[in-house]
């Protein structure tokens, strides 16, 4: 792999080196100095006076034995040993002074002069100031000698603060990233505070108490303060009090914890009832819940409770994080000043204003005053006050590591498994991928081992440097990293706890393979086995430090411990192996490696040399995407807060973060350094495959707007954004657009009170599933202003261009009113939304519009991804993909259309039949392409891709398809016979508008649309999807009449020449629809009368049989569509060979043969005992069981024999979605004399005792029983007719799949179809 640009950045671990250059300016001179950075860098601030410089000479300033020393110890050998003579200040008038230049001095010298100190310190005479690590232990009580001064950006801080307390702000907020000192600047902030007598520290991390401790008793600032903690409180109830009548100043240490629980202010009385001056929350983002990590676990990697419990045990989240922050708001404090790192959510809310915020500070602005300090001061004649030398690690900064950062994708096997995943419904497929075969502790070590052991093998692999891979650098085994002494101490951070348990075991069985990894020792502190959480922080601290000073090398395994707060100094390299979309824990992760690692070495003098262990850290994500948004958005982020232009400067922040932080990644097995450009292109392309649902749903919620009651009622009045359901969306009249007064209508109402009231019984509703319905209806009002920068033809780059094009321009003025805009609103929102937020909403406008007026894009692929951003609108109006569109269009007979072909597509939602047609003919029928729209929104989504394509949006009808079944219909047909339409197609509405459209259930309407062409329009091709429902159930006027006429019973017409069946749409188009039970489309042709094409669609292989749809055999004509083709061959064998089925003669029965009363309270029967009045078993759903007395039977339908026989019982719902292979059903349950069943369960009776109920129960469980019940299945809602093709069996017998196999002939082909359709139980 080509490393050329990798090469110009790794520097790693310098030592100190002796450097030697000449210069033209002083001529006969030899400069001699030294220096702890690269040599090079050194040399660069030397051009700035010697631009003509020419180096000489670089040697290591270490001995043998590794002690360091100085250029002085060069410079005494040239003038005692070799009598050279120094610079003399007037030497050379008007050239920049140093007085390390030596006169007729050479290379030579110098080696000499480096030899001769080596030599001495060999023989240990004492001649040279040496350095040696300064290995002194650390004592628990800290000696008061720090007297360092504030750095000028913690001084600004310190300044700030006093004039927001001076202007009597009382809640303040310092923004400040790691290692910028703000404990140090917060107890300076204590300090300058007037009469500050009582300062409290709050923290949610235990493991910071040390840290604050040796702030507060180490700096000679605070001489004045003594520092306390709950145990010294615990010793003595007046420790405060006391030591502030001594004249003391106390800073009081808790924890959340310390503060959480019963009886709490009783035994910190003193706490709660003292006057706290100053109230210091470290760590203010720190207050995830356990419950959010939950869900984002379940949807991770579809764990169930025990695994997520397991799983919360290791992290550093507190489940009481709300109860904790509303006893910190209790407290008695005359100012507050939370810190923080990572403030996101905090700063888009709007608990501070910018009056508030005492600093903001990121990585980029620690190392411009690192480099700031340097070029002003590093010169040899600067001097400190004391007339001492300045020295490079009297930077303040010195020593903070940057930050190189890998962007790879995975290992090309990894990749191939990740995409498969996703396949399988994994949203989170990294995470997925690493995935061990146990997430709790188990008896046979399953959660040892990986779900994927050899992807995850592979990709270690190619780290490692034994195997290669084209997307992936080796980079233990790259020379620059393992010469510069980095990645010796790494983090592995992983998806699940037994994930790390399995990443030890994979990485020590396989040592052997390894060049590099075998060399680590694994420190594994997640894990679920015994000893991954026995050690403390602390322990574990202690742990990496010694492995250090023995000259090993660690690995440490963890999923969120010591990820947050928590400072491991030796920690230099990240691999980030699981998935997230939180900025907070991704910046707080690989925070981690940004403190600074510096070793000092002490002469015998007590001179010290400060050494850096750490100059560089690696950073390395697997998901390149995910690098390049949190970098684009941290650049937002700072510029939305620092500039109010900062959208327009968004590339020039991205371009300085890159320049401190550069990002590596690999393009065609070359290592590339990635641009501002790279990182706005792949948000771009991201985002283009996002949907404006997902968008809005980016955009941060201001609940401070909510005071305002016009916006409240607007917000408050819309309905909920929903994957499954879409966005609905209200057009409202163009008196509207401008009205400022906003009623709350309908429904609403009560949406409206219960929001402001609460629970009707007296609760208030819960404050979480509260702000969850406002987040979701503000995302839902962002999409409607996505919506118009995607719809308008004119440029907007934010919201105010947004409200002055909808007063200015006539057709914006439209498209406002389509989408329910009011200009009052949109001017609340410009006026007061917090400044982040604002800036994020600008940004999402402009980057939508400038998407679909980017003239370098081809119209058809502009429109193609406005398919893509708006896959769901709403129940009934769904986008349909371009596969499946193009599908639609592709079954027609290419030699059928031409020039003068006319289309109708009769339910447009954006255009998406106009663009298949558009794709496959191209511009010779754009004149003919016409559309009908399901609402006033579409007709504007249409009419934006019409544009987008050059049609005539004329050819776009006013009126929408569900006029076309109204009572108007008639106004309709005569508009569309005007056309005379050859080709009618289209996606019409399943079900009714009310009933949610193309939602799952609803009273089915789709065949209406295909009656209405067929009936109206005499187009000789209709091409049509609709709901599989129709193949043998479904509700809906006139949908037997329609499944009739499609099988051919009572009439000769069999028109339908196509027919594509997928019985899971999800395998081919994610996200599309929640429909059960699948889709088809087909291809009716006027002219055509015969068999039908069908073709089965199957996880990705199709299956085609040319046959009738109507299924025949001897006398038998069924009444529904059996739709599997393969299946058809099975059936005819087993009809071949069996007269008797399960339902002949009344044997299973259809619904509640008992006279079960009040079917819809199982739940209070579950669970009950059996006694003397309840002697009767009642099966319930979902396994549970309960007993009743005689009196809920009902005197009509009481069924005594059935009461008193062997049965057995299945449930009425089908077990799963539509993946395949399916269960079909859940397990029978054998039900015993004096047993029945609720609503719940189909009964099946006709045998004699409990082994011939049993023999029953095990046969319905064979892939064969099933699969006979598959081919009736058309979605969950189960039938006993579904049942009609399943055999009635000798039951004293045993069944296996085998016997069943043989006994209907079945081969080799039709076995492994049953399989491939079902699974095994």
């Amino acid at each position: 792999m080509d490393t050329t640009a990798l090469d110009k950045i790794i520097v790693g671990r310098v030592n100190p080196h002796i450097y030697a250059f000449t210069t033209e300016t002083i001529p006969n001179y030899l400069k001699v100095g030294d220096t702890y950075r690269p040599v090079e860098t050194r040399l660069n601030e030397w051009r700035k006076h010697f631009a003509n410089l020419k180096p000489q000479y670089s040697h290591v300033a270490t001995t043998d034995d590794g002690q360091f020393f100085r250029d002085y110890s060069v410079h005494f050998y040239l003038e005692m040993e070799k009598r050279k003579e120094r610079l003399k200040k007037d030497s050379f008038p008007d050239v920049y002074f140093s007085n390390e230049f030596f006169k007729e001095t050479s290379a030579n010298d110098v080696a000499e002069a480096i030899e001769d100190i080596v030599d001495n310190a060999k023989r240990k005479t004492g001649k040279y100031q040496l350095y040696s690590p300064d290995r002194l232990p650390e004592t628990f009580h800290y000696e008061r000698n720090q007297s360092f001064v504030l750095r000028p950006n913690q001084a600004e801080a310190v300044r700030n603060f006093k004039t927001a307390v001076c202007k009597g702000r009382k809640n303040l907020l310092m923004y400040a990233v790691m290692r910028f000192g703000k404990s140090f600047t917060a107890m300076w902030c204590s300090k300058e505070m007037t009469d500050c007598n009582l300062t409290l520290i709050v923290s949610a991390k235990a493991d910071v108490r040390e840290e604050w401790k040796k702030t507060i008793e180490s700096h000679i600032a605070f001489s004045d303060y003594v520092f306390l903690d709950k145990d010294d409180l615990s010793n003595d109830d007046n420790a405060i009090t006391s030591n502030i009548e001594n004249g003391k100043r106390v800073a009081m240490f808790f924890t959340l914890q310390d503060m959480a629980g019963e009886n709490i202010k009783e035994r910190h009385k003193e706490i709660f009832d003292s006057q706290i001056d100053l109230l210091i929350v470290d760590e203010t983002h720190y207050g995830a819940r356990a419950s959010q990590l939950g869900k984002i676990l379940t949807a991770a990697g579809q764990l169930n409770a025990k695994e997520i419990s397991s799983e919360i045990k290791e992290t550093d989240i507190r489940e009481d994080s709300e109860e904790n922050d509303k006893l910190v708001k209790t407290l008695n404090a005359r100012v507050k000043l939370h810190l923080s790192g990572t403030p996101y959510r905090i700063l888009m809310g709007d608990e501070f204003t910018k009056d508030d915020i005492i600093a903001f500070c990121q990585f980029t602005d620690i190392v411009e005053l690192q480099q700031q300090w340097e070029e002003l001061r590093i010169c040899d004649d600067e001097r400190k006050e004391d007339g001492t030398e300045m020295r490079e690690w009297d930077n303040p900064y010195y020593g903070f590591p940057q930050m190189v950062r890998f962007a790879f994708k995975p290992n090309a096997s990894a990749i191939v498994k990740m995409r498969m995943l996703r396949e399988q419904g994994y949203t989170f497929a990294m995470s997925a991928l690493l995935k061990p075969c146990s997430i709790v502790k188990d008896a046979n070590g399953y959660y040892r081992k990986f779900e994927n052991k050899q992807e995850i093998l592979d990709l270690l692999s190619v780290i490692d440097g034994t195997e290669e891979d084209e997307n992936i650098l080796g980079f233990l085994n790259y020379d620059k990293i393992k010469n510069g002494e980095m990645c010796h101490h790494m983090v592995f951070v992983l998806p699940y706890r037994a994930s790390c348990d399995a990443m030890e075991a994979l990485i020590k069985d396989n040592a052997k393979k390894f060049k590099n990894l075998s060399s680590y020792e694994i420190i594994n502190i997640s894990g679920v086995s015994r000893n991954s959480l026995a050690l403390s922080n602390e322990a574990i601290k202690e742990k990496i430090k010694n492995f250090e000073s023995e000259g090993k090398k660690t690995i440490t395994l963890t999923v969120n411990r010591m990820l947050t707060g928590s400072t491991v100094e030796q920690w230099d390299t990240m691999l980030y192996f699981k998935d997230t979309a939180s900025p907070q824990e991704y910046d707080q992760a690989i925070f981690r490696l940004q403190n600074q690692y510096v070793k000092t070495f002490i002469d015998e003098n007590g001179d010290t040399i400060k050494f850096n262990m750490k100059p560089q850290t690696l950073l390395v994500d697997f998901d390149p995407d995910r690098m390049f948004r949190m970098q684009e958005l941290k650049s937002q982020f700072y510029n939305a807060n620092t500039d109010s232009r900062g959208n327009e400067k968004l590339e020039e922040r991205i371009k300085r973060e890159l320049e401190v932080s550069p990002i590596i990644t690999v393009n065609h097995n070359k290592l590339a350094q990635v641009s501002p450009t790279n990182i706005m292109d792949a948000v771009r392309n991201y985002s283009q495959n996002k949907s404006i649902a997902d968008e809005s749903r980016d955009i941060p919620f201001d609940l401070s707007l909510l005071d305002i009651e016009a916006f409240k009622n607007e917000i408050i009045a819309l309905k909920e954004i929903d994957n499954n359901k879409g966005i609905e969306i209200r057009p409202i009249s163009d008196e509207d657009v401008d009205d400022m007064d906003i009623p709350v209508e309908g429904n609403n109402k009560e949406e409206y009170k219960e929001v402001q009231e609460g629970d009707a019984s007296g609760g208030a509703p819960k404050k979480e599933n509260e702000e969850l319905s406002l987040e979701k209806k503000y995302a839902t009002y962002f999409s409607k202003i996505l919506f118009f920068a995607f719809l308008t033809d004119n440029m907007v780059k934010n919201l105010n261009d947004v409200i002055s094009q909808i007063k200015q321009d006539k057709e914006d003025h439209r498209i406002a009113c389509s989408l329910g805009l009011r200009l009052s609103i949109l001017s609340i929102i410009m006026e007061r939304a917090n400044a982040f937020i604002l800036s994020k909403l600008d940004y999402k406008i402009q980057g939508i519009n400038e998407l679909m007026r980017d003239k370098d894009i081809e119209p058809i692929k502009r429109a193609e991804i406005a398919m893509r951003k708006f896959a769901r609108l709403s129940n009934s109006e769904i986008v349909t993909p371009a596969l499946l569109a193009d599908k639609l269009i592709g079954m027609l007979p290419l030699n059928e259309i031409n020039t003068k072909t006319k289309f109708l597509d009769l339910s447009a939602v954006q255009g998406e039949m106009a663009c298949a047609i558009y794709r496959r003919y191209g511009d010779v029928v754009k004149d003919n392409i016409y559309s009908i729209t399901t609402s006033s929104l579409t007709y504007e989504l249409t009419r934006k891709v019409y544009k987008l394509l050059g049609l005539p949006t004329d050819n776009i009808f006013t009126f929408n398809c569900y006029a076309l079944l109204d009572e108007e219909s008639d106004k309709c047909t005569k508009q569309l016979l005007a056309i005379k339409p050859d080709v009618v197609c289209g996606v019409p509405p399943f079900s009714s508008k009310a009933e949610g459209g193309r939602g799952d259930g609803g009273i089915a309407i789709y065949h209406k649309f295909f009656n209405y062409a067929k009936d109206n329009l005499c187009a000789r091709f209709i091409t049509m999807m609709m709901q599989s429902a129709w193949y043998n159930g479904g509700k809906g006027e006139g949908l037997v009449e329609f499944r009739n006429y499609m099988l051919g019973i009572g009439t000769e017409e069999r028109h339908v020449k196509e027919l594509h069946d997928y019985p899971d749409i999800n395998e081919y188009i994610k996200g599309v629809t929640t429909l059960r039970g699948g889709i088809c489309m087909f291809l009716w042709d006027k002219l055509y009368n015969g068999d039908t094409m069908v073709v089965n669609h199957i996880r990705h292989h199709d299956f085609s049989l040319k046959r009738q749809l109507r299924f025949c055999y001897r006398n038998f004509e069924a009444d529904s569509f059996i739709r599997w083709n393969k299946g058809l061959t099975i059936l005819n064998k087993v009809l071949e060979k069996e007269v008797h089925f399960l339902t002949d003669n009344g044997l299973m029965h259809k619904r509640d043969p008992f006279g079960f009363i009040d079917n819809g309270s199982d739940e209070k029967y579950a669970g009950k005992r059996k006694s003397e009045k309840r002697k009767i078993k009642v099966y319930l759903a979902k396994g549970k069981k309960g007993y009743i007395s005689e009196k809920f039977f009902t005197k009509q339908k009481r069924n005594d024999g059935l009461l008193n026989k062997w049965k057995v019982l299945i449930a009425k719902s089908s077990s799963g979605a539509d993946k395949l292979p399916h269960l079909v059903i859940s397990d029978p349950v054998v039900s015993e004399p004096m047993s029945i069943t609720a609503h719940t369960h189909f009964v099946i009776e006709g045998v004699n005792n409990k082994e011939e109920a049993e023999n029953l129960a095990d046969y319905m469980k064979t892939r064969f029983a099933r699969f006979m019940i598959f081919l009736l299945r058309s979605n969950q809602n189960m039938r006993v007719d579904m049942y009609q093709f399943v055999p009635r069996l000798d039951f004293t017998k045993k069944w296996t799949d085998n016997m069943l196999y043989e006994r209907y002939g079945l081969d080799d082909d039709d076995i492994q179809y049953i399989e491939y359709m079902i699974k095994g139980k």
